[in-house]
């Protein structure tokens, strides 16, 4: 959803739209505007007294990169969320007995604290331990990357986060005038350069860090990125995302796996042929129809807008290869009244489980959009089923069919689960007030479902930090009672103990990390 100050200024609405069509993110209203007082500067004009000046430097390489650092925050510091360091120590062996440079890539690198962090602990377990390697790091920002490459860091760069790992940095940091320089030998193996992520890689990895980066693209993007991704991972390769991350992440060809406290991914061995397959025709939703590039400069508000029937039509496309035949010309709201009665449509979570582990839920929600769209009745239909097919919609961000899968489904259950899967529904389009309302009345409903605990507790963090740890508290007592009632089939399958982690780490850090 566009916030209304976009939508009513013609020049942050082509912003809007530019900026995702070239860097796959979703820019706030914030940076929108501070983007557009940039360009202002740049052009000596705004955007409708000359919007040519403006699309010629959103069209400038060199001024994207420069640019990129006013849509995005580019927090960074030595071993920042430590814990993946842990697991990369856990994982070295693994790759020791390669018979050549294990590959590791630092995408997103902002000012290069990551890749350094990573030579570092290499660096320090090759004493020890038969390790080669090579550190390949982007980012799409050219001053970020200067800044990396130079080594030279303030005292910021330097966390309480990062402080179990200062036996190593006192090994390998220089101090210098009060700042910090990365000594010689670790500069020389990570070779940074500028890059957009948008453009996939071009080089296969062991190990790729994607940190705290995905939270800024739009949901297709961020599909399109991850594949794009998986493809550059070797056989068994792993992906590690932000520990907030982690939760979101969906793709038919990675594998969530747990070491040293913490989840990570790892590409299938079966996934050879991806390369080759029609992956994004079958499991991301069809991109929006683009709307016309000239813009009503009265009111700020593009002209036209995506067809209802061609939305229909789009919608029955998402069936792929089942050979079902849809009647597209019926409007949806008559096709919904086709669909048989049914008194009540009863969960079961341990059922979901088992619906989620056949190919990723693809099949069951096949059938059960084909049931709702068609209201056929020859296909059995279980609050289950239903559930299970809109958990697996919001994992690839397909939203129109998730809503239509739940919108039949919350006719005929009432409980958290129904309410929770519509709080999920606003919650991942951004909706943050009507996410919290559903959360609310599915916490409501049964205090040990602990999956909308949880989501309350995050959305709490924008409040004081009193009512903040309020909410973890009781996040944690539900976790607690609901954690063996299986309800990590609502959360992309993590245990509960691993949210319980996750929040009790927010309470100690005084912030969302």
């Amino acid at each position: 959803m566009i916030p209304d100050i976009i939508l009513s200024s013609p020049s942050l609405l082509f912003l809007y739209y530019r900026i995702e069509q070239i860097l796959g993110i979703i820019s706030t209203p914030e940076s929108l505007i501070k983007l557009n007082g940039y360009l202002e500067k740049c052009t000596g004009a705004s955007f409708t007294e000359d919007p040519a000046a403006f699309e010629c430097i959103l069209s400038s390489r060199e001024q994207i990169f420069e640019i990129s650092k006013l849509l995005t925050i580019s927090e960074t510091y030595f071993f920042r969320e430590g814990i993946h360091f842990d697991l990369l120590a856990k994982l070295l062996p693994k790759y020791s007995h390669l018979n050549r440079p294990i590959q590791i890539c630092s995408a997103a690198a902002s000012i290069g604290c990551e890749a350094y962090s990573i030579s570092m602990l290499l660096e320090y377990y090759s004493k020890t331990m038969r390790i080669n390697y090579e550190i390949d790091a982007f980012d799409i920002s050219s001053e970020a990357i200067e800044t990396a490459k130079s080594g030279r860091y303030t005292s910021n760069a330097l966390r309480t986060d990062g402080s179990a790992w200062k036996y190593i940095l006192d090994a390998y940091l220089i101090h210098d005038g009060g700042e910090f320089v990365v000594c010689e030998k670790i500069r020389k193996k990570v070779n940074f350069f500028n890059h957009n992520i948008m453009n996939g890689l071009d080089k296969k990895y062991d190990i790729i860090f994607l940190r705290n980066a995905l939270i800024y693209f739009s949901s297709r993007n961020r599909f399109i990125v991850t594949d794009e991704i998986v493809k550059s991972l070797t056989d068994n390769g792993v992906l590690i995302t932000g520990i907030s991350e982690t939760s979101s992440i969906y793709h038919p060809f990675l594998t969530s796996k747990y070491l040293a406290d913490v989840f990570f991914f790892e590409k299938k061995t079966d996934s050879n042929q991806m390369e080759n397959s029609n992956l994004l025709s079958t499991y991301l939703p069809p991109k929006e129809k683009s709307y016309p590039r000239s813009i009503n400069t009265e009111n700020g508000r593009r002209h036209g807008s995506v067809d209802r029937r061609d939305r229909e039509h789009r919608t029955g496309d998402r069936l792929g290869d089942t050979n079902i035949k849809i009647e597209s010309n019926i409007p949806l709201k008559q096709q919904k009244s086709f669909i048989s009665k049914h008194t009540n449509l009863p969960v079961d979570c341990l059922e979901i489980c088992k619906l989620l582990q056949e190919e990723e839920g693809l099949p069951n929600a096949k059938k059960m959009l084909y049931e709702v769209l068609s209201g056929s009745g020859e296909i059995p239909v279980s609050g289950s089923s239903l559930a299970a097919a809109v958990i697996f919609f919001l994992n690839i961000q397909d939203f129109d069919s998730a809503d239509f899968v739940l919108s039949y489904m919350e006719k005929y259950n009432n409980e958290s689960f129904s309410l929770f899967l519509r709080g999920e529904y606003n919650f991942l389009k951004g909706n943050a007030k009507e996410a919290a309302n559903y959360f609310e009345q599915a916490a409501g409903k049964d205090g040990a479902f602990w999956p909308a605990l949880y989501r309350i507790a995050l959305l709490a963090a924008d409040g004081n930090h009193i009512r903040y740890e309020y909410k973890i508290i009781k996040a944690c007592e539900s976790i607690e009672l609901g954690k063996n009632n299986n309800y990590e089939c609502f959360m992309g399958g993590f245990s509960p103990d691993y949210f319980h982690r996750i929040l009790n780490r927010r309470v100690l850090d005084g912030k969302l990390t």
